[in-house]
């Protein structure tokens, strides 16, 4: 039988794995390069699917599944290999693909490059800011699951936008950041936290209001 690519990723069963083998590896070291493996055996390119497995646990997971992912995630933050994925740096070609060359590239966690996809990416190849909702608002959600998980990340997310010299996000968008980071450290909710990002911004990407979010079915490629 010849090899062939399946027609459309299975999307549930890889966030499944992923949760199974967060709950059944013994130790944290091995459950911190599951994830790391997860994500850079999808490297660069499809660093985005490995977003969309997580929303998809933060999601649909129950909180079982949700802290499991959430406490490897602590100890990711805890050892500096919270996998992330490249994108260009902002006074580069800010396109939604990686450049050839990596030194005009910066690595973003999680929650910071869906908002730099959002806020800084091509016209055209942004996120919308219905799709940026959906997507942030799954992976908090994720995160929040652990009271550690959502302090260490939110005390990153206030060092990164203290940090201009990495030069992965533009001011606006660091301004933008560092509201949610407060509301989420304060104890807002997802759709607080994520309202405050996209109010933030000097513009809106598209002609939706803040105030009127629908959660449609998204794409992340």
């Amino acid at each position: 039988m010849s090899a062939a690519l399946l027609a459309e990723p299975r999307w549930a069963q890889a966030a499944q794995a992923l949760v199974e083998g967060c709950i059944d590896l013994p130790h944290e070291e091995e459950r911190v390069a599951l994830l790391g493996a997860v994500c850079d055996g999808l490297g660069d390119d499809l660093y985005p699917a490995f977003l969309r497995v997580l929303s998809l646990i933060g999601q649909h997971g129950n909180h079982a599944a949700r802290a499991a992912v959430a406490d490897v995630l602590v100890h990711a933050l805890r050892t500096g290999r919270l996998p992330s994925g490249r994108r260009s740096a902002w006074g580069a070609d800010a396109s939604s693909a990686p450049p050839p060359s990596y030194g005009h590239t910066r690595s973003l966690g999680p929650l910071e490059y869906l908002c730099a996809w959002h806020a800084q990416a091509e016209a055209g190849r942004a996120l919308s800011t219905d799709q940026f909702h959906t997507a942030a608002r799954s992976l908090i959600d994720l995160i929040a699951s652990s009271d550690d998980a959502r302090r260490l990340y939110c005390e990153k997310l206030l060092a990164d936008v203290d940090d201009p010299i990495a030069g992965a996000l533009t001011r606006q968008t660091r301004q933008a950041l560092r509201e949610l980071a407060l509301a989420w450290s304060a104890g807002a909710d997802a759709l607080d936290a994520t309202t405050r990002f996209v109010n933030a911004l000097p513009q809106a990407r598209d002609s939706s209001l803040a105030s009127r979010i629908s959660q449609p079915a998204y794409s992340l490629r």
